[in-house]
């Protein structure tokens, strides 16, 4: 079967750039869509804020769920606060928390941010009744590079006020082989207890 008039053969002409066109595109799109890198981190559900060297601490865990090491990892921790100002109207107000570690060369099984809410914290003084007052959110912001596919990978993990955990620090999720390798159970990354006390080992 073929166009037999010429208004048959335009219209044929422009179907077949239109479908080439379409697949193309199509094409595109998907490889973009599942070629794309990802950074497959497995964030706490809550972060938390527990006594860490006799001092109140805002700590987020995160797991590293790929199968290799990630290297040169950033991590950005932020605070979204909202304010009323003198002229009654509320505004939001975004802040940089400072980490104790913002950066890690190696990223290979957990890594805990933490953030001491000392006298430069825009969160001093804050407890659960107050962040939910100021609607806090808290955005976690993680940059590294996967040297298997040679690419950098992000993810985004933003909590509200009512996801902190106050009085709460995280449970021991790491665990050690018979061989002596250590073993990361990401199903416990946000797994909590009560804070009795200052303790190492949070990553």
């Amino acid at each position: 079967m073929y166009p037999a008039t010429p208004y048959a053969r335009v219209i044929a002409g422009i179907e077949i750039v239109c479908g080439l066109g379409f697949t193309a595109i199509l094409t595109g799109l998907t490889f973009v869509r599942f070629s794309r890198p990802r950074a497959k981190l497995v964030f706490a559900a809550n972060p938390v804020i527990a006594m860490h060297h006799d001092k109140p601490t805002l700590m987020v865990r995160i797991g590293n769920g790929r199968a290799a090491v990630l290297t040169d990892a950033m991590a950005r921790l932020n605070v979204l606060l909202s304010e009323i100002g003198v002229d009654g109207q509320v505004f939001h107000r975004a802040q940089e928390l400072r980490l104790e570690r913002a950066h890690l060369p190696i990223f290979p099984l957990f890594w805990t941010l933490i953030h001491v809410l000392d006298e430069r914290s825009p969160l001093q003084g804050y407890d659960a009744r107050r962040a939910i007052e100021a609607d806090a959110q808290v955005f976690v912001t993680i940059e590294a590079r996967d040297p298997m596919l040679s690419a950098t990978v992000h993810d985004l993990r933003n909590y509200l006020a009512r996801e902190i955990r106050f009085g709460m620090r995280y449970s021991d999720a790491l665990t050690t082989a018979k061989d002596g390798t250590p073993v990361l159970d990401l199903t416990r990354i946000g797994a909590l207890e009560p804070d009795v006390g200052d303790r190492q080992g949070q990553g």
